[in-house]
């Protein structure tokens, strides 16, 4: 064999050993690569439309209790939206004789007897747990409709004690009422005064009827508002009377069960 053919046969053969370290080399780049973990794709931020996919799904309770999709809120702030402006807190002019027989006589419609819960004027559906604060949470007047504010703490169960004026039974009218003798007590009337122009004393116990606006703020009837709703403790000086408050006795009966005593 010539030199010069020796010569080329050992640059092939060295050449396919680069060849073949090359080859391996990338074999083993593949193989290391593919052990690792795959990355995975960056989670879709609140802004892209697709990203409501990626949440995870609600279970039948939240979606029984959780309002979704676009009109979600669409009642939140309805009513509030409706209701007027509050009356201006300001001194108002004195009722007349007229206006308190007016409306003595109206709050004496909405109740079975002097002294208790005010029944429902409207029709409630009773199968379901009303929604009474929304209007008498705070008070609130819808055209010539006025909701008066609650005279106690927010309970519960508002039907407890008030029930519905025209039918116990939802939607429906109810008129086969079942005899009843009860005569609950009359009215005291007004309040004693201890001298001509003194504050006149509450004629009514002040149990559940801790929020004297309720009955006697600017939203109330003119006959029983106030002509001084900008005064705010009503206490300090319209004291509650001992003697109305111990009375007993049926309409017609005797108007005090015990005097007070020193």
């Amino acid at each position: 064999m010539s030199p010069g053919g020796g010569q080329g046969s050992g640059l092939g053969t060295r050449w396919l050993h680069v060849g073949a370290a090359v080859a391996v080399a990338f074999a083993a780049t593949g193989y290391f690569a593919g052990l690792r973990a795959p990355e995975m794709p960056a989670r879709p931020v609140a802004s892209d439309p697709h990203a409501q996919r990626a949440e995870r799904a609600p279970s039948y309770s939240e979606l029984r209790e959780q309002r979704r999709g676009a009109n979600a809120r669409m009642y939140e702030g309805a009513l509030e939206s409706l209701a007027e402006a509050p009356f201006p807190v300001k001194p108002l002019p004195m009722a007349t004789p007229e206006q308190r027989a007016q409306a003595v006589a109206v709050r004496q419609d909405h109740r079975a007897y002097d002294g208790a819960p005010p029944t429902i004027p409207h029709e409630i559906d009773q199968r379901e747990v009303p929604g009474c604060l929304a209007c008498h949470g705070e008070g609130m007047k819808l055209g010539n409709r006025v909701a008066p504010k609650i005279s106690h703490p927010p309970y519960q169960s508002c039907t407890q004690c008030h029930v519905v004026g025209d039918s116990p039974r939802p939607l429906v009218q109810y008129q086969d009422r079942p005899g009843n003798g009860f005569v609950g007590l009359a009215s005291a009337g007004r309040g004693e005064r201890a001298w001509p122009g003194a504050p006149p004393t509450m004629p009514h116990p002040t149990l559940m009827r801790d929020d004297c606006t309720s009955c006697h703020g600017p939203r109330a009837l003119p006959g029983l508002r106030t002509s001084h709703p900008e005064r705010q403790n009503c206490q300090q000086c319209h004291g509650s009377s001992a003697r109305l408050d111990q009375r007993a006795g049926g309409a017609g009966g005797p108007d005090l069960a015990m005097e007070a005593r020193p």
